[in-house]
C-alpha cells in the first residue's frame, strides 16, 4: 500500500520509474542497454531507415523515462517524457553532425536519479550558402515568391528606372506596371502571348537544389530553370556595370534563360536576360535589376519586386539571433490585450483593447508574480536564436528576463491553413509557436490568474512583423482571446 500511494503521490511522473523494488540499485549500463530505438524516415513511422530522424523507443524491463538532448549550453531540449514505450524524433538544422547524442533519465526505487547517453546517426541535410538561405528557406526546402504590390504605392512591381541612381535605387524609378497591366505590355516579351504571371496570384518558387518554376494562379506551370548566385557578401560589395558606383549590388543571380516571372527586358523586343543584379534580398523582400553590360549612370535599366511570406524561420530569426520588440506602431501604441476570438479574416477587426508597453505596469495582476520585471517598456525586447532554437526577454538595458526553447509547428507555407481552436474558420492562422512556458515578452494569458501559455497562433509573420494570439482549446467565435503585437528590433 505504501508503494501504490507513492506511486499515486508523485509530483513529476515524468522521472518517476515503474520497476519493482528488486530493481532499486539500477545502473546507468542497466538502463542503456534496456533501452532500445528503431528509426524511421517519415513522421508516420512506416518506413524504417538507418538514418531516419524519427524514432520509436521501448524500455525493458517497463520504466518511466526522459529523453532530451544537451544545446552547447547546456540547456535540455526534452524530445519525450512520461512513458516506458513512445515516440520521439531529432530534427538537425543543415550542417549539424550526423552523429547525435541524447540521454535517457529515470529515478530508480529510492527515487535516485539515474541517465545514460546514446548516439545516433540521423540524416542532416547539407549546409545551404548564406544567400541560397535566403533565397529558398533553409527549413522547407523551397521558398513561394509573389508579386510585391506592396512596394509601390501604386502596385507596381515591374518596369523602368534610371540606372545606378544613388545609394537609394528606389529613387530613380521612371515607371510600372502592376501585374494584372502585365497584360498591356506583352510587346516586350518574346511570344506577345499572357502566359498567367500577370497576375498578383502568380508564383515563382525557388528550390535550395538551384532550381526555379514559375507557376500561373491554378497552380500551373508556366516555365522553369536554374538559378546561381555570385558575389554574393551580405553587404552592397557589387560595382554597377559601368563601374560608377563600387558599393551598388547585393550580388547577382544568374538563372537560365526566361525563369523568373515575367522575364522580359523593358524595350528589349523579347529578350531575356539571364544574370539580374540583387539590389534587395531579405526574409520577405528580393528586387531584381538588369542593365546590359556598359550601362552607365541614369540609362534604362529593368527592375522587378517580389515578396514572399513562405519561409517562416527565416522571418523569425534571420538565420542569426534576431531581436524583436514591442510593436508600439501596430494600434496607437497597445502591443498586447483581449481580442474577440474567430471574428472574421481580418482578426484585428475583433480587438477589444490593448496596452501600451508602459501600461502594461498596470496590468500585473495578469502575471504570476504581479511584479514588474522590465518587460513593461516600449525598448524591452526579445531574441530568437536560429542555431540554438532558444527564445530570450531582456529589458531595455538588456538585462535577461526569461528564457526558453521555441519551435514553429503546423507552417503553412505562408498560407492561412491552421483551423481556429474551435474549428469555425478553417483558415484562421498561419501556424503555432511553441514555446516553453514564460518565453516571450509580458507571456500571459489576459485574465488567466498568471497563466504563461506555450502555443501561441501566429496571425502575421515576415521579416519585420509578428502578431500572435493564444485561445484556450474549445474558444468559441467572439470569445475572449489575447493578443501581442511585435516589430523587428
Amino acid at each position: 500500500m505504501v508503494a501504490a500511494l507513492g506511486l499515486l503521490t508523485a509530483c513529476d511522473p515524468s522521472k518517476d520509474s515503474i520497476d519493482m523494488p528488486g530493481n532499486s540499485d539500477l545502473t546507468s549500463d542497466q538502463l542503456a542497454s534496456g533501452f532500445t530505438i528503431k528509426q524511421y524516415s517519415d513522421e508516420t513511422y512506416t518506413t524504417e531507415a538507418a538514418d531516419g530522424n524519427y524514432f520509436t523507443y521501448a524500455t525493458s524491463p517497463a520504466r518511466v523515462v526522459k529523453i532530451y538532448q544537451l544545446d552547447d549550453e547546456g540547456t535540455e531540449s526534452v524530445l519525450a517524457s512520461g512513458k516506458a514505450n513512445g515516440t520521439f524524433k531529432i530534427v538537425p538544422k543543415r550542417g549539424n553532425p550526423s552523429q547525435q547524442t541524447f540521454y535517457i533519465e529515470t529515478r530508480d526505487f529510492n527515487g535516485n536519479v539515474i541517465s545514460a547517453s546514446k548516439t545516433a546517426n540521423v540524416f542532416v541535410p547539407q549546409e545551404l550558402e548564406p544567400v541560397v538561405r535566403w533565397l529558398a528557406s533553409d527549413a522547407y526546402g523551397s521558398k513561394t515568391w509573389k508579386w510585391d504590390t506592396e512596394f509601390r504605392a501604386d502596385g507596381a512591381v515591374w518596369g523602368n528606372f534610371g540606372y545606378a541612381s544613388g545609394d537609394d535605387w528606389t529613387g530613380g524609378i521612371w515607371w510600372g506596371a502592376k501585374p494584372e497591366e502585365l497584360t498591356g505590355q506583352l510587346q516586350h516579351s518574346d511570344t506577345g502571348v499572357a502566359t498567367g504571371e500577370e497576375s498578383a496570384a502568380a508564383t515563382m518558387v525557388i528550390y535550395d537544389d538551384g532550381n526555379i518554376a514559375c507557376f500561373d494562379a491554378g497552380g500551373n506551370q508556366i516555365r522553369k530553370g536554374k538559378y546561381s548566385v555570385s558575389g554574393w557578401t551580405g553587404g552592397k560589395s557589387q560595382a554597377s556595370v559601368d563601374g560608377s558606383q563600387a558599393a551598388w549590388a547585393y550580388g547577382t543571380l544568374t538563372t537560365t534563360e526566361g525563369a523568373i516571372l515575367f522575364p522580359f527586358k523593358i524595350n528589349g523586343g523579347g529578350e531575356k536576360p539571364t544574370n539580374f543584379e540583387i539590389l534587395q534580398l531579405d526574409a520577405s523582400h528580393l528586387k531584381l535589376a538588369y542593365a546590359a553590360p556598359g550601362t552607365g549612370g541614369w540609362s534604362e535599366a529593368t527592375w522587378w519586386a517580389f515578396k514572399s511570406a513562405s519561409d517562416g524561420e527565416g522571418a523569425l530569426t534571420g538565420f542569426d539571433n534576431k531581436a524583436w520588440t514591442w510593436d508600439t506602431e501596430f494600434r496607437s501604441g497597445a502591443v498586447w490585450g483581449n481580442v474577440g476570438y474567430a471574428a472574421g479574416e481580418d482578426w484585428t477587426s475583433g480587438i477589444w483593447w490593448g496596452a501600451k508597453p508602459e501600461e502594461l505596469t498596470g496590468q500585473l495582476q495578469h502575471s504570476d508574480t504581479g511584479v514588474a520585471t522590465g518587460e513593461e517598456s516600449a525598448g524591452a525586447y526579445m531574441t530568437f536564436d536560429w542555431k540554438t532554437a532558444a527564445v530570450k526577454s531582456f529589458s531595455a538595458d538588456g538585462a535577461e528576463i526569461r528564457s526558453g526553447k521555441f519551435e514553429i509547428q503546423n507552417w503553412g507555407n505562408g498560407e492561412k491553413t491552421q483551423a481556429s481552436v474551435d474549428g469555425s474558420q478553417a483558415a484562421w492562422a498561419y501556424g503555432t509557436l511553441h514555446t516553453d512556458a514564460g518565453s516571450i515578452l509580458f507571456p500571459f494569458k489576459i485574465n488567466g490568474g498568471g497563466e504563461k501559455p506555450t502555443d501561441f497562433e501566429i496571425m502575421q509573420l515576415d521579416n519585420d512583423h509578428l502578431r500572435l494570439i493564444y485561445a484556450a482549446p474549445g474558444t468559441g467565435g467572439w470569445s475572449e482571446a489575447t493578443w501581442w503585437a511585435f516589430k523587428k528590433k
